[in-house]
């Protein structure tokens, strides 16, 4: 057995570790060779020698460890100012701000994104100018929750109600001073999950 530098070892397990971090997933011989200096080859023999040592777990190309295990897996969601915006995917992707990951343990899985709220429509909910609204893509919702909702040609952040009287789907504000939105057709663009501001 050929010797295997400790040092080099140490530095491709953290490479692998920080590399879940930010990824969500195990980096690949060839990742690892570019970021630490060397070969497909070498670097495959080195995991092997690490995984027979415990340092780490290496199974069908997956490296596992035990910092990675409690790492919790992430879910890339995309940011837009305002509230997503209504057009053609294109559109939609050229007013993407930037893609964030979220930890599925805090905010669950599924299609996520997040918008950046403008305005002070929803200050009694909680949700101030500059917040940032974590909104599950989904079509439906139920009323009495804060929903992102097109009609018309626009998007807005209001909770959904009902007015049995008029048959009437309501966007109503959470601020005293504005009145809701009566609407015949609406279309729901997702329902929100978490708010995440400043202190």
């Amino acid at each position: 057995m050929r010797y295997k530098n400790p040092d080099l070892m140490e530095r491709i397990k953290k490479f692998a570790e920080g590399f879940f971090v930010e990824e969500g997933r195990s980096p690949s011989t060839t990742e690892i060779a570019e970021a630490v200096g060397s070969t497909r080859g070498t670097i495959y023999r080195y995991l092997v020698e690490m995984s027979e040592r415990g340092m780490i777990r290496y199974e069908r190309g997956e490296i596992t460890t035990d910092k990675m295990g409690r790492v919790s897996p992430v879910v890339s969601a995309a940011v837009y100012e305002g509230a997503i915006p209504c057009g053609s995917p294109d559109v939609i992707e050229a007013s993407v701000e930037e893609y964030v990951k979220l930890p599925t343990s805090i905010f669950g899985s599924g299609e996520l994104y997040v918008i950046r709220t403008t305005g002070d429509s929803m200050i009694n909910a909680g949700i101030e100018s500059g917040d940032l609204v974590v909104v599950q893509r989904q079509g439906t919702a139920n009323i009495g929750d804060i929903v992102v909702a097109l009609h018309g040609n626009a998007n807005t952040l209001k909770r959904l109600g009902y007015d049995a009287d008029s048959g009437q789907y309501m966007l109503i504000p959470e601020n005293d001073s504005m009145e809701p939105i009566y609407v015949n057709e609406l279309s729901i663009q997702g329902v929100a999950q978490f708010i995440i501001k400043a202190l």
